[in-house]
């Protein structure tokens, strides 16, 4: 699964970017690159912005309010782009057509909003936003979402302590943690998620027996680290090895390496799948 509804906005698709374009003086500094009013709001709609999918930058709490009121019924996916000023994103539960929302860079708002009204929403991305990333008690009132994406800051690990705020979520299909410091790495929240097919990790996330174990526990699900090795950073190595510690390495110089870790891999996958039987 992608989130094509989330990211499918380019530079130029100036329909879909809902941003202040009119001259204005920024009083907000480095909170916002702008300081969006309802006015802005009217002025910038009157543009003809699409009706289904917008990436919003520079929206504040008042503006967030009286955009969804007066235009959000129709909206689809929301893309919150540098939207710092928003400390409450619960308006957004009266959008009942509402199927995808990624908020990038927010530093006010505590949290998630309860989702059990939008009926329709199935993606949700977060992003750069360290409060919400901490405070996830609501994740499980969005009782549709099958595709979830968490992402720490740009130069930072954001903590999460455990994996028990993904448990007992009915449709979830695709889960992605990156750059995220978990505190309790106890993946057994995997066997109460009767859809999940896909769960992305960074490689370093889980030790090499953790991320073995899920192989042998979870063949249904897949992954980009769930698996003895993945292509590294281009600006990197050629490969990363998978686990906590485990190197990166150049190819071809590092391949009888590779080889050993791989053969390690796949006997600690059949050692675990083995114990399972027993």
């Amino acid at each position: 699964m992608n989130d094509d509804l989330l990211m499918n906005i380019h530079v130029d698709d100036i329909e879909k970017r809902l941003f202040v374009s009119r001259p204005k003086e920024n009083k907000s500094g480095a909170f916002s690159p702008c300081n969006m009013s309802p006015d802005d709001i009217d002025y910038e709609m009157s543009q003809g912005k699409d009706k289904r999918i917008l990436e919003i930058c520079g929206m504040n709490q008042e503006s967030l309010e009286y955009f969804v009121d007066k235009y959000g019924q129709t909206y689809e996916s929301l893309y919150f782009f540098k939207c710092q000023l928003i400390s409450d994103f619960s308006p957004l539960a009266k959008l009942k057509n509402l199927k995808a929302v990624r908020i990038y860079w927010n530093i006010r708002s505590g949290g998630l909003w309860d989702m059990s009204e939008n009926e329709s929403l199935t993606h949700l991305v977060i992003s750069d936003s360290k409060i919400i990333t901490r405070n996830l008690k609501l994740l499980k009132t969005g009782k549709n979402l099958k595709y979830v994406k968490l992402m720490g800051g740009m130069f930072e690990k954001y903590p999460l302590n455990d994996l028990l705020v993904f448990e007992n979520m009915p449709s979830l299909e695709s889960l992605s943690l990156y750059d995220i410091k978990l505190g309790d790495r106890n993946t057994a929240f995997l066997k109460t998620l009767p859809k999940l097919t896909e769960f992305n990790f960074d490689a370093g996330m889980f030790t090499t027996e953790e991320i073995a174990y899920m192989c042998a526990r979870y063949p249904h699900i897949h992954g980009r680290a769930l698996c003895a090795y993945n292509e590294a950073d281009a600006t990197l190595n050629d490969v990363r090895v998978c686990g906590y510690r485990k190197p990166g390495l150049d190819l071809p110089a590092g391949q009888k390496r590779l080889d050993k870790y791989v053969a390690a891999f796949n006997a600690l996958v059949e050692k675990y799948k083995t114990e399972e039987l027993e």
